[in-house]
């Protein structure tokens, strides 16, 4: 009971206005206990009872009807106003007549003024109060200016019972107050669907989304409905479905990559090492090249396996770390030396210009390895003749900047946005040859983010291409340092 959003929506409603009109009945019953609220209306109605019968008393006592004339008349008059009306003696106070006909004779009626003001339209000489019977019951009393008739002065009296804070409460403000609980209470239902419903139906198809994707079906989009904190939940559910098929797409082309790298060397040291069992290759030449053939599969299947256990400790957070000063310049300095045979077999011009900066915080063999993984690209991109160049240069006050740049053939505006997803190869060519894995930019880049850092790549088909890793030098990195995943 109570578990979902439109019973929920609906006891919080009916719980306000339970809570809106005990607050307003207590204030108004308040109000009701003040004599002054209290007495008002029926002393206003005894007033206007009493203005309402002036004409006629008038006519009745210019006619010289009498007592018992005038009796008759009054009995009518209160029964057509449903009030009580009296007669005293305006000397000695005595009852000389009731309507009711149940205080004739009794002693006389003592009315105990209320001061309050004047009521409107009231004779001035007139007197409204209250007073209390032989029997304990309390009255208020409105008597207009005393009449002669009959030799004496009489003085007419109109009284009503005295309304309890109860009676007056139940009499004046219940029935609206019911009426406006019920009127309330009809409104709460009808905003408790509604709000529910506005709420409810995107959560709903929030979950059948969700359960689609369960079950494999990763084209999941929601439409942005309802109010603006379950928007954001479907924008974000959005974003969320959709890393979730990047990644499941992301791991099939995973498997599929890594079964075709595994498995061309697999094959080619299989057919080579079973050519030495059967004693196919006879001669030394051709034992040679068997084994040649063996180890460089071997060493290629190494370095795959290499990088993808590299890729798993950086993504599991296994990796470790130095954080201690590191002269990049040094580090440029040690990769131009280490591949400076390679680029002089290709006939590569691989130049060096380091000026002093500041050390950045970071790990001296991880940074070797990430220039030297753009380095060897960039080798591998640029033709005989051409230059690959290495540079690094203050960026601001709080980083550093290594730069790798080459005279290659450049990089197609499609392909230079992916080229740091794994197992992606630009190179179409060099992609079938199978040379390489497709996994060094993509570890780069997850070091240089792990050292807090961001790798940019430009490129202009034709001219080459450049990049620019950039890493901070203290602990507390600039925005324009750090990686922005999805970007």
């Amino acid at each position: 009971m109570f578990k979902s959003l439109r019973s929920r929506l609906l006891l919080s409603y009916i719980a306000v206005i339970v809570a809106a009109l005990f607050i307003v009945a207590v204030a108004l019953f308040l109000i009701a206990a003040s004599p002054g609220v209290r007495y008002l209306p029926t002393l206003q109605r005894l007033s206007a009872v009493s203005q309402a019968h002036r004409r006629e008393l008038t006519r009745l006592h210019e006619s010289g009807e009498g007592l018992a004339g005038s009796q008759e008349a009054l009995k009518r008059l209160a029964e057509d106003s449903g009030v009580r009306v009296l007669l005293l003696n305006a000397n000695t106070k005595r009852v000389v007549y009731d309507s009711r006909e149940s205080w004739v004779g009794e002693t006389a009626v003592s009315i105990e003024p209320i001061s309050f003001r004047q009521l409107p339209n009231a004779d001035p000489d007139a007197v409204y109060g209250r007073f209390q019977d032989s029997e304990g019951q309390k009255w208020l009393a409105f008597a207009p200016a005393a009449i002669t008739a009959a030799g004496s002065r009489l003085q007419i009296v109109y009284v009503q019972p005295e309304p309890t804070p109860l009676s007056f409460f139940r009499d004046l403000f219940f029935r609206p107050l019911f009426g406006a609980g019920t009127a309330a209470f009809l409104l709460a239902i009808l905003l408790a669907f509604l709000i529910a419903g506005w709420v409810a139906r995107p959560l709903q198809k929030m979950a059948v989304a969700a359960e689609a994707i369960a079950e494999g079906d990763y084209d999941q989009q929601l439409p942005p409905q309802g109010p603006e904190e379950v928007q954001r939940v479907a924008n974000s559910f959005n974003s969320m479905a959709a890393q979730v098929k990047q990644s499941r797409q992301a791991q099939q082309d995973f498997v599929a990559n890594v079964s075709h790298d595994l498995k061309t060397p697999i094959t080619s040291i299989r057919g080579w090492s079973q050519a030495l069992l059967d004693g196919t290759a006879v001669s030394a030449e051709e034992q040679q090249q068997a084994a040649q053939i063996i180890h460089k599969e071997a060493d290629r299947m190494s370095r795959l396996v290499a990088q993808l256990l590299d890729l798993a400790r950086i993504e599991s957070g296994q990796l470790e770390l130095a954080r201690v000063p590191v002269d990049l310049s040094q580090v440029m300095g040690d990769v131009q030396r280490s591949l400076a045979p390679r680029a002089q077999e290709r006939e590569i011009h691989l130049t060096l210009d380091a000026v002093p900066v500041t050390a950045v915080l970071g790990d001296y063999d991880r940074l070797i390895q990430v220039f030297t993984n753009l380095a060897d690209n960039a080798l591998a991109h640029t033709p005989a003749g051409g230059r690959v160049h290495l540079q690094v240069r203050p960026h601001g006050e709080k980083a550093v900047e290594g730069v790798v740049q080459d005279t290659g053939k450049g990089i197609e505006s499609d392909d230079l946005s992916r080229i740091f997803e794994r197992f992606y190869q630009a190179d179409k060519a060099r992609a079938s040859s199978r040379k390489g894995a497709g996994l060094g930019l993509a570890i780069v880049q997850e070091l240089v983010a792990a050292h807090n850092g961001r790798v940019l790549a430009r490129s202009k088909v034709g001219e080459g291409s450049i990049f620019i890793v950039r890493l901070p030098t203290t602990d507390a990195p600039e925005a324009s340092t750090v990686i922005r995943r999805g970007r």
